[in-house]
């Protein structure tokens, strides 16, 4: 449920710290996955027998679906809303507002990689795994509709006045899971329907040195709404991790997780994966727990922020091929996690298949389409943009606003992706742009001004 990051890294981050107190740094030893599944325990008293019933019921599941989702292209595309909450000196550490943007599309680069078999570090999976590399088959892209129906980036920046957000002892809802950052009362804010969007807060996560925390779906098994509502369902990422670093002026102080890739593993945990070491987290020596997936070898603890040589043996998988440190659910390195596997695949395709606990998020195409501004909104972008024609199958005439500094024309696509740019744009009445070579379908048009930005939709046929 939580991604670390390599102790010694963390102790160089709060060095500072460690020096004035004196204090020696010790690997982590505690999860809060061990607390959830306390609390789950707790309340259901059956619970191992209820988790093992669970995973053969998927196991079963994926079984009926015998591959029918894969037939298609793609399963479809989820919404993503990035709720940015820092303080202000931390969202001029990210560079700002550009910064974020910067960071926001390179990580939703990075999901749809690694989601599509399409990261171009797969071919460093050593070869006794590449057979079970698997595409799962799923898109994400930027909402770019909110709840209210008005257009959205994908992001909202929350300015808060708390340092951080402890990641077990929150006071509001479920009180796990940094659930403070997900209500206005404790300094965060409100997720946007659960149902509808994957909803992602980016924060300064308490105690330093965990890389996110994601919830799995509310099975009865795992504590169902008490413990895991839908309210509070989605992703918390450390704010440091997010996106894959692009220059070395981004602010990423832990370069085992500088390829975008903590969101990858917390984004399995939310489709009801685990880590392949199983519920004991960091100790399963005795090699009692699962993943409940069949292809991920047994693994008895953690590859701790390491991009080790291959073969890795442990006591679980005590001959060759070994674990599979190379999963994206395992703790090594980002540089070394480049795969889900065949069955991880099909356990993920229970949560997105109709009545599937995911399957929701894939019914609103609508969410990746501007929607209509509003007042505020206009007052924000400040400027119009004309386009035509539109819709249009060759060449479009964009006119310039007179009087005002045109820096910019970008155009992306329903995932958020930027598929074209005009820089560099001479003073003139209208700009011509050839779209013919664009596949057809709905782009964002944005003029960016020194004095504001404007954007329209275009529709290629």
């Amino acid at each position: 449920m939580k991604t670390y990051l390599i102790p010694s890294l963390t102790a160089a981050l709060l060095g500072t710290v460690f020096t004035t107190q004196a204090q020696t740094y010790r690997q982590w030893e505690h999860d809060p996955f061990d607390k959830l599944m306390s609390q789950a325990r707790a309340v259901n008293p059956g619970f191992e027998q209820d988790v093992q019933s669970l995973n053969n019921t998927i196991q079963y599941r994926a079984s009926q679906l015998n591959g029918r989702l894969s037939k298609t292209a793609s399963l479809g595309t989820i919404p993503v809303i990035f709720h940015i909450v820092l303080d202000s000196a931390k969202v001029a550490q990210m560079g700002g507002v550009s910064g974020i943007e910067q960071r926001i599309q390179s990580q939703m680069d990075v999901l749809n990689e690694d989601y599509n078999a399409a990261n171009a570090d797969s071919t460093n999976i050593p070869g006794a795994f590449k057979p079970l590399y698997s595409n799962v088959d799923v898109k994400f892209g930027l909402a770019h509709t909110d709840p209210n129906g008005k257009y959205t980036p994908g992001y909202e920046i929350i300015y808060t006045n708390k340092a951080g957000f402890d990641a077990e002892n929150s006071v509001m809802g479920s009180k796990f899971a940094c659930s403070d950052v997900k209500f206005t009362a404790s300094g965060g804010v409100e997720s946007w329907n659960t149902e509808k969007y994957l909803n992602v807060w980016v924060t300064n996560i308490l105690p330093m040195g965990v890389g996110g925390i994601g919830t799995p779906p509310p099975y009865p098994a795992y504590g169902g709404t008490a413990l895991l509502p839908w309210n509070e369902q989605g992703i918390v990422l450390a704010y440091f991790v997010l996106g894959r670093q692009t220059n070395p002026n981004q602010y990423f102080p832990a370069p085992t997780a500088a390829k975008g890739r903590a969101l990858v593993h917390e984004a399995g945990h939310f489709f009801n994966l685990f880590h392949p070491f199983g519920m004991s987290t960091m100790d399963n020596s005795n090699c009692q727990d699962d993943d409940g997936v069949a292809d991920t070898p047994p693994q008895a603890a953690p590859t701790m922020g390491t991009c080790p040589t291959f073969p890795v043996t442990d006591n679980c998988s005590n001959a060759t091929p070994g674990i599979m440190f190379v999963n994206h659910m395992d703790y090594a390195s980002d540089a070394c996690r480049y795969m889900f596997s065949t069955d991880q695949k099909s356990r993920m395709h229970v949560e997105l298949a109709s009545g599937g606990n995911r399957y929701s998020l894939l019914q609103n195409p609508q969410l990746l389409q501007p929607g209509v501004m509003g007042i505020k909104d206009v007052a924000a972008h400040k400027i119009g943009v004309d386009v035509y024609p539109n819709p249009a199958t060759e060449n479009i005439r964009i006119r310039i606003q007179q009087g005002m500094t045109l820096q910019n024309i970008s155009f992306r696509n329903s995932l958020g992706q930027e598929v074209l740019s005009v820089k560099g744009c001479v003073a003139q009445d209208n700009i011509m742009i050839d779209v013919s070579a664009l596949p057809k379908g709905l782009y964002l048009i944005t003029c960016q001004y020194k004095e504001g930005n404007g954007t329209m939709r275009l529709i290629v046929q």
